[in-house]
């Protein structure tokens, strides 16, 4: 908090460390007072939001979602709690807005010692019978957002929510576009009402498509893909869907193998014609 309070011109932690463990507020009117200004702060015609994951490492088991899971934190499985988080990003910078808890199975069930475990933690009844998963628990914070007004251009997030097909047709229904993506083996609609999966139609691309484009600044210096794009089945609303191929431009990537290979990801776009 040291750094916190110098941040916010203090002369000690003294004041935001008596917020956190002594003072009353209400978890949710802070949330959205935090959006608001981080809105306020970056809005730009740029901005999306931005679904991602994160998580904390814990030594014990009593902490609410605590449990062994995978955590991008280590990039493997440890004790942690793990929250899905909302950003709101442009031009102008990035910030956190909205904020969910993961409650894994580890948290879901009905036994009497399990319900006394999660009313010690305090774990909502809603969250300790079954399992909300990950997408879920993005769209939920979409959704507040929309009901908010939040300005922004696109919903974007990785695999684990492109491939949630729940996910992406609630996006479509509320006309939300979006940049996903979605893994190799991901069956998508034609136009023609044939399905193929991502690598099936990369496999159809010619190379003489594929387009060398930046995609800004990374903390090495700046990154180009060489990229190409696939019209697929419209959407609900005369909206467009299209897939987007990536393909790093060296190889940079062992194949089974253990050949260096140029890496291509997928990305499901959903936007206006």
């Amino acid at each position: 908090m040291w750094q916190v309070a110098e941040a916010a011109g203090h002369a000690s932690p003294d004041r935001l460390q008596d917020f956190l463990a002594r003072a009353a507020w209400d978890a949710a009117e802070l949330r959205d007072r935090v959006r608001e200004f981080v809105v306020d702060s970056l809005r730009a015609e740029d901005a999306v939001l931005i679904a991602d994951e994160t998580g904390d490492i814990k030594k014990g088991v009593k902490s609410a979602g605590v449990a062994r899971q995978y955590t991008g934190v280590t990039g493997q499985v440890e004790n942690a709690q793990v929250s899905v988080h909302l950003s709101y990003g442009s031009s102008r910078g990035r910030a956190i807005i909205d904020r969910e808890l993961y409650a894994g199975q580890h948290w879901a069930g009905r036994g009497e010692e399990h319900r006394r475990r999660c009313e010690e933690a305090a774990v909502p009844e809603e969250r300790a019978r079954a399992v909300v998963t990950k997408p879920e628990l993005a769209r939920r914070m979409v959704e507040r957002a929309l009901a908010a007004g939040v300005p922004f251009t696109y919903f974007l997030a990785d695999e684990l929510y492109g491939g949630s097909r729940s996910l992406r047709a609630w996006l479509e229904d509320h006309r939300v576009p979006y940049v996903t993506a979605v893994p190799k083996n991901e069956v998508l609609p034609l136009s023609d009402g044939r399905t193929q999966e991502a690598r099936q139609l990369w496999a159809r691309v010619p190379q003489t498509l594929m387009e060398c484009r930046s995609c800004a600044d990374g903390a090495k210096g700046p990154r180009a893909y060489d990229v190409a794009v696939v019209d697929l089945a419209g959407a609900p609303a005369g909206r467009k869907r299209t897939l987007l191929i990536r393909r790093s431009t060296v190889p940079n990537k062992k194949n089974k193998k253990g050949e260096l290979v140029c890496e291509v990801a997928y990305f499901l776009c959903h936007h206006a014609p």
